[in-house]
């Protein structure tokens, strides 16, 4: 179906990507201590680009038939005649695939989704999901690339609750094995230590960041660092690279290759090879992330990162830092925060933002350390990365709808956080 269809796409003098994508995702939901849904969904859509001269369009066909690809290629011909003139530069070529990421087909077996959601539920979660996918892609385009790829995925975000305490953690992984239900078990527990939570006055405080906290944060900073929000004027590392934009302590990545990163893949929307690209090294902006259009523009080339329109990351890598979790507490005053948020952005092109921490919260003084609530962070983003002070040695895997990236987190200590109150 791809060549047919890549095929009728060249003989119209047009450069062109078809997919195949085909997909078969499972969810186990679980509440009040039992296991109540599970669903499955089954999907094959076929994607098309098509591009003449500075002129590019995308669409679907779903359950396609020669029938209906031709159809809909003759009809979106049309309608590129009249679409306005955009920017495109043509498809790099860029082929130096790295395929050495997990695969494991049982991520989509039921008996191990709900034996996972089981063993969680007998360590105290009271609610949360299983969710799995594989995904196979078939990709052609017109620079001859004729490739393909499989991939699996599946987490495990569990829920518990201790009187009116509340902690959530997740498990991600490429496989069945790489899932730990045990978080359920340490959820528990803190949610066990937030009980008799106070409100606190606004101000800033030193902050330790969970990963589930600080994933949120830096899945919206390797966002950002898409050269078409850059070009757009939707992001505050505009006019940056090789500026300074953090902390020494903070280097991050951008990696498609993961061995276990749920969003590793073989090839980008356009073919080419994904990578590992740096965005922050030792607080330094190193680089955009392309395309193969916003790198001719940049005068560079791809990062394989594309997203058609928009580059986007995969998988977000935070270095690890050299410090202990005790280490970190030592002589700490200030706020644990282990989730947060409807984190949203107030002025895109600053960084401005606010979001709200949600679950067990602790502020730790001389007196010690007790639960406290209703705190929301109304920060800058830069500011935030300029004032990190400290990573964790650990460091997890976090996805939830909350952080749709897959970032790689540690705990982080941040001096000076802005604290308001509702």
């Amino acid at each position: 179906m791809i060549e047919y269809a890549l095929n009728l796409i060249m003989k119209n003098g047009m450069d062109g990507i078809v997919s195949n994508e085909k997909s078969i995702e499972k969810q186990v939901k679980f509440y009040n201590g039992k296991v109540e849904i599970i669903k499955e969904w089954d999907e094959t859509i076929l994607k098309i680009f098509m591009a003449r001269k500075n002129k590019k369009i995308f669409f679907n066909v779903d359950n396609p038939t020669k029938a209906k690809i031709r159809e809909a290629i003759e009809r979106n011909m049309k309608i590129l005649n009249i679409v306005s003139p955009s920017e495109y530069h043509g498809i790099q070529d860029k082929r130096n695939y790295v395929n050495r990421k997990k695969f494991d087909s049982r991520v989509i077996d039921s008996n191990a989704m709900v034996e996972i959601a089981e063993d969680a539920i007998s360590q105290n979660a009271k609610a949360g999901i299983v969710f799995s996918s594989i995904y196979e892609k078939e990709i052609a385009n017109s620079n001859g690339v004729m490739e393909k790829d499989r991939n699996s995925m599946i987490y495990l975000s569990a829920r518990a609750f201790y009187r009116n305490s509340s902690m959530h953690d997740v498990s991600c992984s490429r496989s069945v094995e790489g899932i730990d239900s045990s978080i359920a078990e340490n959820a528990y527990e803190t949610a066990k230590k937030a009980g008799k939570a106070r409100r606190i006055k606004e101000g800033k405080y030193d902050v330790i960041f969970y990963p589930m906290a600080f994933a949120n944060l830096m899945a919206s900073v390797a966002s950002f660092a898409s050269a078409f929000y850059v070009d757009a004027g939707y992001s505050f590392l505009a006019d940056k690279l090789n500026k300074k934009v953090g902390s020494d302590a903070l280097t991050i990545y951008d990696d498609g290759t993961l061995y276990d990163g749920i969003a590793s893949q073989k090839f980008d929307d356009e073919g080419n090879a994904t990578q590992a690209t740096c965005i922050i090294e030792n607080g330094i902006l190193k680089s955009y992330l392309h395309n193969s259009t916003t790198a001719s523009k940049y005068n560079t080339i791809t990062t394989g990162n594309a997203g058609i329109v928009a580059p986007h990351p995969w998988n977000v890598f935070v270095e690890k830092g050299s410090f202990g979790i005790e280490q970190m507490m030592e002589g700490f005053e200030g706020i644990i925060i282990t989730n947060v948020w409807y984190t949203r952005f107030q002025n895109y092109r600053n960084g401005d933002f606010s979001t709200v921490a949600r679950d067990a919260i602790f502020r730790v003084d001389k007196k010690g350390m007790h639960a406290v609530k209703g705190i929301r962070i109304s920060d800058n983003m830069q500011r935030i990365l300029e004032n990190i002070e400290m990573l964790s040695k650990q460091q997890k895997q976090i996805f939830w709808w909350e952080v749709e990236t897959p970032v790689f987190s540690p705990y982080a200590m941040v001096k000076d956080v802005s604290i308001t109150t509702p």
